[in-house]
C-alpha cells in the first residue's frame, strides 16, 4: 500500500503532459504567458540564452538595452525553440498555432526586456533616495563648530571601566 502512494503522484504527473503553463508575476498590470507543458523545455532553453550573460553595472540606467540585446544573441536558440514547439505541437491534443508559438516567443522576449527596464528604474529610485537623504541630512545637520560636552562623572566612569577590564586582563594573564 505504501508504494502505491508513493507511486501514484508519479503517475498523475506523466498523464498532465500537456498540462497548461502558466508564468504569472505578482503584479496583474504585468505580463502573463501561457503555453502547454509539452513545449516547456523549449521555452526554457529560450529563457536561459536570454539569462545567461553578464551583465555590466556602469553606473548608469542601462539595464533594458543590456537585456535588448540579448534578443540577437539569441535569435538562433529563438527560431530552434519556435521550430521545436510547432514540431511538438503538430500531433498534441493541445491546440497551438504556429502564428501563437511566434506570439509566445515575442512576449518573452518582450518580458525579457521589461526586466531589465524594472532594474533600470530601481536603480534611478535608488539614486533618487540616496540624493534625497544627502539633501536632508544636508539640510538638517548643524553648521559650524559642534563642542560635545560631558559631564566629568561620565569621564570618571569610563577610565573607572576600563582601568577595571585592564587590571582583569592582567590578572588573566599571570
Amino acid at each position: 500500500m505504501n508504494a502505491a502512494l508513493l507511486l501514484a503522484p508519479l503517475f498523475a504527473m506523466q498523464s498532465v503532459g500537456e498540462a497548461v503553463v502558466a508564468l504569472k508575476n505578482d503584479n496583474p498590470e504585468t505580463w502573463t504567458v501561457e503555453y502547454p507543458r509539452l513545449i516547456q523545455p523549449y521555452v526554457q532553453d529560450y529563457r536561459r540564452c536570454l539569462a545567461v550573460t553578464n551583465r555590466r553595472v556602469t553606473g548608469t540606467a542601462n539595464f533594458a538595452a543590456q537585456h535588448a540585446a540579448d534578443l540577437p544573441r539569441c535569435a538562433d536558440s529563438r527560431a530552434k525553440a519556435v521550430a521545436d514547439s510547432n514540431a511538438a505541437l503538430a500531433g498534441a491534443k493541445t491546440e497551438m498555432s504556429p502564428p501563437e508559438v511566434e506570439q509566445l516567443f515575442a512576449n518573452i522576449g518582450r518580458i525579457h526586456i521589461a526586466r531589465g527596464a524594472d532594474l533600470d528604474k530601481q536603480f534611478n529610485d535608488r539614486l533618487a533616495g540616496a540624493a534625497a537623504a544627502t539633501q536632508t541630512y544636508e539640510t538638517a545637520r548643524p553648521k559650524g563648530l559642534v563642542i560635545e560636552l560631558r559631564d566629568a562623572s561620565v569621564v570618571k566612569a569610563r577610565t573607572d571601566a576600563s582601568a577595571a577590564a585592564a587590571a582583569a586582563q592582567d590578572k588573566d594573564s599571570d
